[in-house]
C-alpha cells in the first residue's frame, strides 16, 4: 500500500526542528546560487537547517544531509503594465 502524503510527512516530523528567536532561517536567496523566492522554481528551505536552496540543490541537500522536508517558498512577479501612465491634463499650483 502507497502511503498518503501526510501519513509520509508525519513519518519525517522527528527531524523538522522549531525556530527559535536565536536561530536564522534563510529564506531570500540561496545558500548557493542566486535564486530567490522570485525565480523559477522558487526556493526550498531545509525545516532542520533552516539554509535555502534553489531547485537544483535540494537533492544534493538532501543527499548530503539526509533531511526530507522542506518548505517551498515562491513569490510572483509583479505584472508590469503595457500602457504608457497618463499625463496630467492640468496644472494647478496654490488652488
Amino acid at each position: 500500500m502507497i502511503p498518503s502524503s501526510m501519513e509520509l510527512l508525519r513519518s519525517h516530523l522527528s527531524k523538522v526542528r522549531i525556530p527559535e528567536p536565536t536561530n536564522r532561517i534563510y529564506k531570500h536567496e540561496c545558500c548557493i546560487s542566486f535564486d530567490t523566492p522570485r525565480s523559477e522554481g522558487g526556493l526550498y528551505v531545509d525545516l532542520s537547517s533552516f539554509l535555502a536552496f534553489g531547485k537544483e540543490y535540494v537533492g544534493w541537500n538532501y543527499e548530503k544531509m539526509g533531511n526530507p522536508v522542506y518548505l517551498h517558498i515562491q513569490q510572483r512577479k509583479p505584472v508590469t503594465e503595457d500602457r504608457p501612465l497618463q499625463k496630467p491634463t492640468i496644472l494647478a499650483i496654490g488652488t
